[in-house]
């Protein structure tokens, strides 16, 4: 073939070669393009995937436990497990840099603060099952509670915002990050019906049991139900050292000889002290001449069961106003009186009380003082004030309340003024010859000057308007009452929990918590 037609036949099949790699290069990009799109594909959804894990996503929704039938899941347990878990946290019982897993709780029985603050975060989720399925099945709704549910949850608006957090960044952060504004309005709501059907019930219980009742269970309680009026001296044996002056190791028995002669030493003490009770000296005048370690002088207690077992059963068997001495266990002596027991039949009163405070003073030394007449001339002022507010409302004991609420510098400001169960000797000031005068009835107010003793480590200044709500039932049927309750709704509580119904079992979820 000439040189021109070979050149000829080359450049005649050139185009179709070219345009067959052209070909095979395009679907190689092809695949190449297909590949990574695919393999992007898959970068997103992993992380899509990865972005949704961190986010709690699935782990909320996973079942922690099971309560019965409910499915509790790991979002709802955070709300039971961190409100336990806080309460410690907040006191410093545990550390926070530590896992809840690392630390013990009762290291003898090898329980750890996880093991514990899930034992009782479950507990308290059952409880809480029980009582608000009871109260459904009573006829109760979220609407008898939606006034208190509001207010809860605005309180922790109030408090997110205090703290510069969103609602939803406050709840993670007290409840975990699991903790969902749905799951905790939802709990929150739960937890107020039941805690209302469980105090409703309560209080029917309490209200149901006649005179009759109260008068057979304490012919059969009496040493639950009476009280004890009795005085010690205690005569602590001096501490003996295991090593002489000069530092020297004694001998067991120089140390036992030791303990013996402090021992016979705080004995003559308490021979003492109950040869001069036996010649009429008082209690307070013995407690001042003996100096014991430690005394008590005719103090009063109710039941038996608070007597200390170290003299309670020498106690019980002296005849009224006889003493005795009681060793206790190498370690001292108590010269204990016994000055009877009865039934207390005294009647406390309720009142409802607006503290108007005056402002104290400070001296040079830093030290709290009386008030200045300018601070008094104030405070009397304010009290003149809520004095005539009182006297333009309808005079009732909410009425008060609120007035109590809106003006009182007490710590009982929060619910209404009240104070229950106050008995003779009480009260510091003037309120107490008030209250206890034969005549007094419900509605009365009076408004008494209060001044304290600087030395005094509580001690404030200010008046006191007091309103005198109702006598109490007597202070030994309120002991009889408060038993027959308790008994009941403990009888209440384990019917309402028997069975399987509420049964707790733990499940994958639980694995989120304390570790």
């Amino acid at each position: 073939m000439s040189a021109s037609r070979e050149k000829k036949q080359r450049q005649g099949v050139a185009p179709s070669d070219k345009n067959a790699k052209a070909r095979s290069e395009q679907a190689a990009y092809k695949r190449k393009v297909r590949t990574y799109t695919a393999i992007g594909v898959v970068v997103v959804i992993l992380v899509a995937a990865l972005l949704t894990w961190n986010s709690g996503f699935f782990q909320r929704r996973a079942t922690a436990a099971t309560i019965g039938d409910y499915n509790l899941t790991v979002s709802e347990l955070s709300y039971y497990y961190n409100g336990v878990r806080s309460v410690y946290a907040n006191y410093g019982i545990i550390d926070n840099t530590k896992a809840d897993n690392d630390q013990m709780y009762n290291a003898d029985e090898g329980q750890t603060y996880r093991d514990y603050f899930l034992e009782s975060a479950l507990s308290q989720a059952q409880t809480t099952k029980a009582r608000y399925d009871a109260a459904l099945e009573a006829g109760y709704t979220l609407d008898d509670v939606q006034e208190d549910l509001d207010a809860e949850i605005q309180s922790v608006k109030d408090a997110a915002s205090s703290g510069l957090y969103s609602y939803s960044a406050y709840l993670k952060n007290m409840y975990g990050r699991y903790m969902t504004v749905g799951t905790f309005e939802d709990l929150v709501a739960q937890g107020l019906l039941a805690t209302k059907y469980y105090n409703d019930t309560l209080e029917q219980t309490s209200d149901g049991f006649t005179d009759e009742d109260l008068n057979t269970y304490y012919q059969e309680h009496k040493d639950d139900v009476d009280t004890f009026e009795y005085s010690y001296l205690y005569f602590k044996a001096d501490d003996v050292e295991d090593t002489d002056a000069e530092g020297n190791t004694l001998s067991n028995d120089e140390v036992s000889k030791l303990k013996e002669e402090a021992m016979a030493a705080a004995k003559t003490k308490a021979d003492e002290a109950l040869a001069d009770y036996q010649g009429g000296t008082s209690v307070a005048k013995l407690i001042a001449q003996t100096s014991p370690t430690d005394s008590k002088d005719h103090t009063t207690v109710v039941g038996t069961s608070t007597l200390s077992s170290i003299y309670k059963d020498e106690l019980l068997e002296l005849d009224q106003d006889a003493a005795v001495i009681v060793e206790n266990a190498d370690a001292g002596y108590y010269l204990v009186i016994n000055h009877g027991r009865y039934q207390n039949t005294e009647t406390p009163a309720t009142i409802r009380d607006i503290l108007i405070q005056a402002e104290a003073t400070t001296d040079e030394d830093g030290n709290t003082s009386a008030p200045s007449q300018e601070a008094w001339d104030a405070a009397k002022a304010k009290a003149d004030e809520v004095m005539a507010k009182w006297e333009e409302s309808d005079k009732t004991a909410e009425a008060f309340g609120k007035l109590a609420e809106e003006y009182s510098d007490s710590s009982t400001a929060s619910n209404g003024g009240l104070t229950t169960g106050v008995t003779s000797g009480t009260l510091s000031d003037d309120r107490e010859s008030w209250l206890f005068e034969e005549d007094r009835t419900a509605g009365d107010v009076t408004c008494v000057q209060h001044q304290d003793n600087p030395d005094s480590s509580t001690a404030y200044w200010g008046y006191h308007i007091t309103y005198f709500q109702e006598w109490e039932e007597e202070s030994w049927k309120q002991t009889v009452r408060s038993a027959l309750t308790s008994d009941a709704m403990t009888e209440w509580s384990d019917n309402l929990l028997g069975g399987d119904a509420y049964a707790i079992n733990q499940a994958d979820g639980a694995k989120y918590f304390g570790f």
